[in-house]
């Protein structure tokens, strides 16, 4: 729930912000109206394609997929989960490409945004094309940086790629607790008391 509240107070300082930038550039209401709009839906679609690049990265990779969550401001968070094999090969060079997938995807549609935005004759259109740029590269660079939060992919990149063995332990620990964790509630579940 504090989640989704940051994030939709972070939408409307975007939009306030977009809309007083666009009426200082456009001098008209409508396009100001529209930009500030078109900004704070590229927020949304930056997310779910950030998400779409981790997904794309692992069904490259060949790294099992296992959920996935693409849910802006529902409170949910947004991620695509995978569960590959602390035995599969290059295991660490995959991780890393897989938490790459989603900045990569931010920067490459940020980049197309500003080539489109120079090509655009209008100014509220360029104006929401830049926003929508910026939004993208800062959403892709911000999730690079390692202490941003314990989820980043710069954290997880780190450690896949700074201490690769670790992180292979550290998989193969969650997974014994997991298999321990299923087992323990696995007569619960099909109804019959535990120790039979």
């Amino acid at each position: 729930m504090k989640l989704r509240r940051r994030l939709v107070a972070a939408s409307l300082l975007l939009a306030v912000e977009t809309m007083a930038l666009a009426l200082l550039v456009t001098e008209s209401l409508t396009g100001a109206i529209a930009a500030a709009g078109l900004t704070c839906l590229s927020l949304w679609l930056h997310l779910a394609l950030h998400e779409g690049g981790h997904l794309v990265a692992a069904k490259l990779l060949r790294l099992p997929v296992v959920a996935v969550h693409i849910a802006p401001f529902t409170g949910w968070r947004n991620e695509v989960s995978v569960r590959p094999s602390a035995s599969m090969p290059a295991l660490p060079l995959r991780m890393a490409l897989f938490h790459l997938g989603g900045p990569v995807a931010n920067l490459s549609a940020a980049a197309a945004l500003v080539v489109v935005a120079t090509h655009t004759a209008t100014v509220s259109t360029r104006l929401a094309l830049f926003s929508a740029a910026f939004v993208g590269a800062l959403l892709g660079l911000g999730n690079l940086v390692p202490g941003s939060s314990p989820r980043s992919d710069g954290r997880n990149l780190l450690r896949w790629l700074g201490a690769p063995a670790a992180a292979r332990a550290g998989l193969r620990a969650y997974y014994h607790q997991d298999l321990r964790r299923t087992a323990e509630d696995c007569p619960k579940i099909i109804g019959s008391p535990p120790g039979r």
